[in-house]
């Protein structure tokens, strides 16, 4: 006669040893995650347009300043809250380089006023984008038909992002003031 199957597991050392992965298996598996949480924390360049911005824009959308810009204005960013600016997407430098040719929407409040004021103008002086950066540039901002975006009602970023480099707020200027926004994705 045949003894009956047990449910308990055998305890010999080699069916142990069978069962317990192996330390190689362990490294890899670990190795593997790593991998794939760096992939998730790279700044992403290109979009589904199928082009990559100026490298200049590039250079300023990778940098620490603008980083922060993907923590409220992106496809369900965890910091976008009512009234946050709708028009911006920091989820890619392609999409924030195409979406920043727009102008500002679902600002409320006391912000209301820059609603339809494009984020980047002319030059760095009537461009939203460098006012919410500069006091200088909130101070004197001005915009024809938008008389209601004024110091007092557009948003002043370095509270939130601290104190911007000056060579990056200098670099933007200049992308701005040389027609940057006007070059095409490469």
């Amino acid at each position: 006669m045949r003894p009956l199957a047990s449910n308990r597991a055998s305890t010999s050392p080699h069916a142990r040893r069978a069962r317990r992965p192996s330390a190689r298996r362990h490294v890899v598996a670990v190795c593997a995650a790593l991998a794939l949480l760096a992939g998730g924390c790279t700044e992403q360049v290109g979009g589904a347009g199928g082009g990559t911005p100026p490298q200049a824009f590039v250079s300023l959308y990778q940098s620490s300043t603008f980083q922060m810009c993907r923590d409220c204005h992106a496809p369900n960013a965890p910091g976008a809250t009512a009234g946050t600016e709708a028009t911006q997407d920091w989820s890619t430098a392609t999409s924030a380089f195409e979406s920043l040719k727009g102008a500002a929407s679902g600002l409320i409040g006391n912000f209301e006023g820059c609603n339809g004021v494009p984020l980047v103008g002319a030059t760095a002086d009537t461009s939203l984008l460098v006012a919410v950066l500069d006091e200088n540039v909130r101070a004197q901002f001005s915009v024809p038909g938008h008389p209601a975006c004024t110091a007092d009602a557009i948003t002043d970023e370095t509270l939130r992002v601290g104190t911007i480099d000056p060579d990056t707020l200098q670099s933007l200027k200049d992308f701005i003031n040389g027609g940057g926004f006007n070059m095409p994705l490469q």
